[in-house]
């Protein structure tokens, strides 16, 4: 583990752009996300492009912290866990046509979950002709937004599309839904009753998608076949000594 980072307006009840990230070791901190930039009193990193960002976020964390405490984020936690509970146990018990499970649910560590966030991803036993996309595309019909991801990414060295784990296929998808202090039980029936609509409406649909995704394999599996022109490595540009990210023009007249 090189870095353990926490969200800050997802589960520490702050606004949102809030963050907080630990790195073991410097050298786990690559040069092309930090840029040392001088301040008063010598250097030091920034992460942002004007080497500025608002400290409200830090001021509503360390207010949440002390008017919560321990006790009252253990509180709200264990409330995200158990509603995080009540929709993974629902993504488990659907079942296909032949008795199989629907979902293989993710995010699990030795049979226990540790965060309120549900991810899973359509059985890929069952060769379903549409994926987490769709069910994407479904929800907002009921003013969810799921967020589908596909498990692949670019590869810039030769333009080539690659699985993004061993065990998954490249043209794979999953969706995760985030469970927030502000999602109540009552909202969660509505997601489920939600999700049950999207998935009939998605098997009567099942011959179109069956079709769609078929151009686009072929479209992917067509990009994957090209080349760059250059024979050699892309390399990037050596930063020039005591580089650091341009101001803004705004940001430099207030200052």
């Amino acid at each position: 583990v090189l870095s353990i980072s926490a969200s800050g307006h997802k589960f520490g009840e702050s606004v949102c752009g809030t963050g907080w990230v630990v790195w073991r070791q410097r050298q786990g901190l690559s040069d092309l996300v930090a840029a040392s930039v001088p301040c008063p009193g010598g250097q030091t990193d920034s992460f942002s492009l004007n080497s500025s960002r608002p400290a409200s976020g830090v001021f509503v964390q360390y207010y949440k912290f002390r008017r919560l405490g321990r006790t009252g984020y253990k509180s709200l936690c264990d409330n995200r866990m158990a509603n995080a509970r009540y929709v993974r146990d629902f993504l488990k018990s659907v079942k296909h046509s032949d008795g199989r499970p629907k979902f293989v649910v993710l995010n699990a560590l030795d049979g226990e979950f540790t965060l309120p966030v549900v991810s899973a991803y359509f059985n890929p036993k069952l060769d379903l002709p549409y994926d987490a996309i769709d069910l994407q595309n479904m929800m907002r019909r009921y003013h969810w937004n799921v967020p589908g991801y596909e498990m692949s990414f670019r590869d810039l060295e030769n333009e080539e599309t690659k699985p993004l784990f061993r065990d998954a296929l490249a043209d794979q998808t999953m969706f995760r839904v985030v469970i927030k202090t502000n999602v109540t039980r009552a909202m969660l029936q509505h997601l489920v009753e939600s999700f049950k609509l999207c998935l009939a409406d998605l098997e009567g649909l099942g011959p179109g998608f069956e079709s769609m995704h078929a151009r686009k394999r072929h479209r992917t599996s067509s990009k994957a076949t090209r080349r760059r022109p250059s024979s050699g490595r892309a390399t990037a540009r050596p930063r020039p000594t005591g580089w650091a990210p341009q101001r803004s023009a705004r940001a430099t007249a207030v200052q």
